[in-house]
């Protein structure tokens, strides 16, 4: 069985604060509305739209996505992270279909393959990283769209993503993020090729330390974020 992540433990340990925006997850909440926007822009019209949210802990973009007319379904090794995204949906009168599961779970149980699928913030954490991707992909149509963001392999990110945001800043649990995870963009583009995923586009998501504010950019050495499309057959 190809897992999603053996650090599920990790954000066991969060419990309500998914939605607390001032909480130990708080720099989520700075890029949600980023993030989803730069997606929503790329998908065009939501309505309606099967949508796969992988690693979807608290459910943060799978209520932006609901909330915009999708049938969202989101999945997440973390009981409690997924006992956190019922109880917020349910209190937003939101109706997810959230589960605990990795993709390869997944992915022998559905009937119909998703229109979108998105990995935001979760491939940093895997361990089989080709073999979860393999799986996640088998579940997207053809033509379907394939959202990701992560986390480059540089220094640049292991001081600022890993040293200063969880030593000096603290806009992160301290021991998040193992370096050694990180991804190269060459890296992921040749694996979505693989799994017949044609990446379209790679942009940058860069911090302003003093406003602590985020912005889609051309500088991908730390996150980055992107799109492909899976072709035919």
């Amino acid at each position: 069985m190809k897992s999603m992540t053996t650090e599920s433990e990790k954000f066991d340990k969060l419990g309500g604060d998914w939605w607390n925006p001032s909480g130990r997850l708080f720099s989520l909440h700075l890029i949600n509305p980023l993030r989803f926007d730069y997606f929503a822009e790329k998908a065009g019209d939501l309505k309606r739209a099967r949508v796969l949210d992988i690693g979807c802990g608290g459910g943060l973009l799978s209520e932006r996505f609901a909330a915009s007319g999708a049938q969202v379904t989101g999945i997440d090794l973390s009981p409690a992270a997924i006992d956190a995204a019922k109880k917020h949906a349910h209190e937003a009168g939101l109706a997810i279909d959230y589960r605990v599961l990795a993709p390869c779970g997944l992915l022998r149980e559905i009937q119909k393959p998703f229109d979108i699928i998105i990995c935001a913030e979760v491939l940093e954490h895997v361990d089989d990283l080709r073999g979860f991707l393999a799986d996640a992909l088998k579940m997207l149509k053809s033509s379907g769209l394939f959202f990701f963001g992560t986390i480059n392999k540089t220094i640049r990110a292991r001081l600022l993503a890993v040293f200063v945001a969880e030593n000096i800043l603290h806009m992160i649990p301290k021991g998040t993020h193992d370096f050694n995870k990180f991804i190269k963009p060459s890296l992921l583009v040749r694996i979505l090729k693989e799994n017949n995923v044609e990446t379209m586009e790679i942009k940058g998501m860069s911090l302003d330390p003093l406003r602590l504010e985020f912005k889609i950019s051309s500088d991908t050495s730390m996150n980055y974020l992107g799109y492909g499309v899976k072709g035919e057959g």
